[in-house]
């Protein structure tokens, strides 16, 4: 199986093409899996100006054919509704003219990724302005985040909060941490959290690739919609 991945919610898109056997090893889309390619987009330019070329470079660079592409995955967000509405359309374009499936994933699943071994609750973050966050709930089961609460987006304080009355240790990642990681670590301390490092901030297209095959294979193939989580605007 091979599936090409579209992460643009942040200002560091991410586009990334993997080959997954069907083996028996491979029952999370995470062992025997391979990343074929990856590619991080420039910050500098619009997701608009860089996702197609980005997506026809690596295609071409790995032999491969977009017809041979067998499942597109795409990060729904929250996010830059403008990045999400460029990678939704990409994803829906190229699965409709291959007639092939694509697969919805959030965006702070994606960012979960990186802490799935970390022993307390992983908690993604990205400046959602306002003087709020978009953030989430997970843990690592098994080598994929599982979710234990809905994706919110509220004022930091109610993050600041709801760590507080936290039994559990909690990793902070994301690139919320670049606006609100010294109050954070100011207010809750290094008794309660760990921030994540820089390299492990942005999302990767890698990792919504392989929960987009995880959720392929428990038949769950959720309607690429964006997750806004409040209204654009």
């Amino acid at each position: 199986m091979k599936v090409l991945a579209i992460e643009t919610s942040t200002l560091t898109g991410s586009v990334a093409l993997l080959e997954i056997p069907p083996s028996p090893l491979c029952q999370r889309g995470v062992m025997g899996g391979f990343v074929i390619g990856e590619v991080t987009l420039s910050v500098s330019l619009q997701h608009s100006e860089r996702l197609m070329p980005a997506i026809a470079d690596l295609l071409r660079d790995a032999a491969v054919a977009p017809s041979e592409v067998d499942l597109y995955a795409v990060a729904i967000g929250p996010g830059s509704f403008t990045g999400l509405r460029i990678g939704l359309a990409a994803a829906q374009g190229l699965a409709l003219a291959h007639d092939k499936p694509v697969v919805g994933v959030s965006t702070l699943e994606g960012i979960a990724f990186h802490g799935v071994y970390y022993p307390g609750v992983v908690v993604p973050l990205l400046n959602a302005y306002r003087n709020e966050l978009y953030w989430g709930l997970y843990r690592g089961v098994g080598g994929v985040p599982k979710v234990l609460e809905e994706d919110r987006v509220s004022p930091v304080e109610e993050l600041i909060s709801w760590v507080r009355h936290q039994s559990e240790r909690c990793l902070l990642l994301g690139d919320g941490l670049k606006v609100y990681g010294e109050r954070l670590m100011a207010e809750l301390g290094p008794e309660k959290i760990d921030l994540a490092p820089a390299h492990l901030q942005n999302p990767r297209g890698a990792h919504i690739a392989v929960l987009a095959v995880e959720k392929s294979r428990q038949g769950h193939q959720p309607e690429p919609l964006p997750k806004y989580l409040r209204r654009p605007g």
